[in-house]
């Protein structure tokens, strides 16, 4: 599977506003700092990137790997369908 680059930016821009509206709440908060360690630190590995970069750059080069956190994400009601 792959995304083109304007769905990746959809996907980047979704997570980060989720991210942004759940970051109060400390359990949700927790689940996106595990996942961003999890599935973006291969791709950032000294946190120098915004997340929304590094999310676009997970796409473009582990498709595979952007597609895996998304159903992390839905299936801990982090984001939306």
């Amino acid at each position: 599977m792959g995304f083109d680059s304007e769905k990746v930016a959809l996907i980047a821009q979704k997570i980060s506003f989720a991210f942004e509206d759940h970051y109060p709440d400390e359990t949700k908060r927790k689940l996106f700092l595990a996942l961003f360690d999890r599935y973006l630190s291969p791709v950032d590995p000294t946190g120098s990137m915004e997340t929304y970069d590094v999310i676009i750059q997970l796409g473009r080069k582990e498709p595979e790997e952007l597609e895996r956190m998304l159903k992390e994400m839905r299936d801990n009601s982090l984001i939306s369908e």
